[in-house]
């Protein structure tokens, strides 16, 4: 008996030490016991993680019932549940009832006895090789030991097996990294390298795998960069963007910020759910993309098979998208620099615009240039803000003929994105095809756009106006940040957007100088004319005509020297009345605090002054004076007063001077004379600043550089 036993375990090893597949081995085995013992049959078991069992190999009336590659649920009272609970040799004779699924069908063999030994692999249980018999002879007391020194072998073959299967699937699995490494080394597309990771992950863990990488977005969406399988007529395409809702893989990937694994997917909720239910998947498994720290997507993997993914999966697909991360903060640094190397070319281009004394309007086209080659819309402007409810188009580009123009005035109604960053100082996105109302936003329809996106531009303190672009419906969107980016690009050219409204304002600024400049000098020629002109043309002929009265009759010489006496006098007055409005004597006497004086002395309601009696350059006193005169004559005609403040000092090398009234206030900055005031500030490089609440009186302040 023992010398059959030996060479049956010596067949047994042959096959094993051979490298027969372990199908081969099962087979050889459950025949060399079932001989050995003669039996009715002989069965290996395999335990499955979900407590079912599976027939992997067999021989005599073990078909009977049960075909290998058969999975049955454990449970019960029988010999394979109990080696699953226990690890431990058991032993079922015909005293004890068997149950259960693998229990009812020994019970159709009609067997009197079953026994099974345990298979361990690497310490842990992996399976059991069971026999049983219906002869009246029953197993021989020693048939553990005899049955263990089979199962050694069975797991010596499963553990070399599973050695080479490990060391075939870590070859394949570092070939895979290496071509992906490969392709982030050599910084490829983008979309290609996405491809590639798809194909490469769901080609290494097995067949009929499917496989997505998936990039989440701001608004709590996901865009489909990458796929890889059977990819039925109605499912997820590359560029979908879907909605991350639901408990779905990707949905908890999002939440949970760690690898999620579903082994029943029909359990799942959500649109990407339903894809992939739609499709026939029965498992699934998520790893996110972690890029510098943050959440950028997930990689995503489903198959059809009823068993779900190894254990170890989500660790080795973990491998892959670290390389996918490496490659997308490459790309994402390298568009980075390229994005601000791009910006700063465009800010050199404009700022030389100006610098070389371009007009507004060439400049903000330029702006609007720089905008459409930068963030590739359809269509972009320029608006300024004009009051509450009207902006004005300074600048545009990408709109029908004839739609749009520069210096087009647009009613401010409605909700669309210019009207909300309006409204909020905040970069804004609008989805013309399901929001937006109003004028500007049917202008952007009546042009085909679907999405349309606006930033601020704050000109020093204050809203300016918005920088606006516009994309087409029938393609892709701009992507998810483009508001930021518009801002910060908004941000960068508010310079070169206050240099030009600047340039503008000293042009019309110095014109009106020059124009009160000859106008003065028009006034002081015809006052001259019709003055002290006149006056001297009568005095010169009065002497004339004494001189020749002289010694003929010397009354009449004395009256005509009288009366030239009085044109001389007269004339001389109305030059020092002429003289003293261009700039009077007691300014030059006695600096500021004199002149403001002077002024306040000729006014018929109170004024309190507190003005520097510190002497100061002539042109800023002259400034000074005049800024004074001109506030002081607009409250005596418009404000209402009852009382009025100057105020002027020196500090740091600046002239403040602060002139302020407790009338009805709503000054008009563009009256003439505030007018007048700001051009005299802005020659001299000073600022000027008016509040002037209705009800409330008026500050007005200005500020003069003093020259160094």
């Amino acid at each position: 008996m023992r010398s059959k036993e030996q060479a049956a375990l010596r067949r047994v090893a042959t096959v094993v030490a051979q490298g027969a597949s372990l199908a081969e081995i099962f087979e050889t085995t459950a025949k060399e016991v079932a001989q050995l013992f003669v039996v009715t049959f002989a069965g290996l078991l395999r335990f499955e993680p979900d407590e079912t069992v599976t027939l992997v190999g067999g021989w005599g009336r073990f078909s009977e019932v049960v075909r290998v590659g058969t999975r049955l649920p454990l449970g019960g009272v029988n010999v394979a549940s109990e080696i699953a609970q226990t690890a431990q040799f058991a032993r079922y004779g015909r005293k004890v009832r068997a149950t259960g699924p693998l229990g009812e069908r020994a019970r159709r063999l009609n067997v009197r006895e079953v026994v099974g030994s345990p298979i361990v692999v690497a310490g842990q249980l992996w399976g059991a090789i069971t026999v049983g018999t219906g002869d009246i002879s029953l197993f021989p007391l020693d048939v553990e030991q005899r049955l263990a020194q089979f199962t050694e072998l069975v797991a010596t073959a499963i553990a070399t097996a599973q050695a080479r299967a490990d060391l075939t699937r870590l070859a394949d699995e570092q070939a895979a990294l290496r071509r992906v490494a490969t392709l982030v080394a050599e910084n490829g597309p983008p979309a290609e390298l996405f491809a590639k990771v798809a194909e490469e992950v769901a080609s290494l863990l097995g067949r009929h795998v499917d496989s997505a990488i998936l990039r989440y977005e701001p608004d709590d969406t996901a865009t489909v960069l990458a796929t890889w399988g059977d990819t039925p007529p109605d499912g997820i395409r590359v560029n979908a963007r879907l909605p991350v809702d639901g408990n779905g893989v990707t949905a908890r990937v999002f939440r949970e910020r760690c690898p999620v694994r579903i082994d029943d997917y029909s359990t799942a909720s959500g649109v990407l759910a339903e894809y992939a239910k739609r499709h026939g998947f029965r498992s699934a498994i998520g790893c996110p993309v972690l890029v510098q720290g943050r959440l950028w997507g997930t990689m995503f993997l489903a198959h059809h098979e009823s068993e779900p993914f190894p254990a170890d999966t989500e660790q080795r697909v973990t491998q892959f998208t670290e390389l996918v991360a490496t490659a997308i903060a490459n790309t994402q640094t390298q568009t980075e620099l390229q994005r601000l190397l791009d910006e700063q070319a465009s800010l050199r281009r404009l700022a030389t615009l100006v610098a070389q004394g371009a007009g507004p309007t060439e400049v903000f086209d330029a702006v609007v240039v720089e905008l459409r080659d930068l963030f590739k819309p359809a269509e972009v402007g320029l608006i300024r803000a004009d009051g509450e409810n009207e902006v004005t188009i300074l600048a545009h580009r990408g709109q029908p003929a004839g739609l749009i123009r520069p210096g087009m005035r647009v009613t401010l109604d409605g909700d669309s994105a210019t009207a909300r960053v309006l409204r909020t100082r905040r970069s804004a996105r609008v989805d013309l095809r399901t929001t937006g109302e109003g004028t500007i936003a049917d202008l952007a329809r009546r042009s085909n756009h679907g999405i349309a996106v606006a930033a601020p531009v704050v000109v020093d303190g204050r809203l300016w106006g918005a920088l606006t672009g516009s994309w087409r419906m029938d393609v892709e969107p701009p992507y998810a940040y483009v508001e930021q980016r518009l801002a910060e690009f908004a941000e960068l050219v508010v310079t070169t957007i206050a240099n030009a409204e600047n340039h503008n304002e000293l042009m019309a600024s110095r014109a009106r100088v020059l124009s009160a400049g000859d106008d003065a000098r028009r006034r002081v020629v015809r006052d001259l004319h019709d003055g002290a002109q006149q006056r001297l043309v009568h005095t010169i002929i009065t002497l004339k005509l004494a001189q020749r009265a002289l010694g003929k009759d010397t009354a009449r010489a004395r009256s005509l020297l009288a009366e030239a006496l009085d044109h001389a006098e007269q004339g001389n007055a109305d030059l020092r009345e002429l003289a003293h409005g261009i700039l009077p004597s007691i300014l030059a006497r006695g600096g500021l605090r004199a002149g403001v004086d002077s002024i306040v002395s000729r006014l018929d309601f109170p004024v309190d002054v507190d003005v520097t009696s510190t002497r100061l350059p002539p042109e800023i006193e002259a400034s000074g004076y005049f800024i004074v005169a001109e506030a002081l004559t607009n409250v005596v005609k418009h404000a209402r007063a009852t009382r009025a403040t100057v105020r002027a000092g020196v500090n740091d090398a600046v002239l403040r001077i602060e002139i302020h009234d407790d009338g009805i206030g709503g000054a008009d900055p563009e009256g003439h004379g505030l007018t007048g005031i700001s051009d005299r500030v802005a020659a001299l490089g000073g600022s000027l600043r008016i509040d002037s609440p209705g009800g409330a009186g008026t500050v007005l302040l200005a500020k003069l550089p003093l020259p160094v």
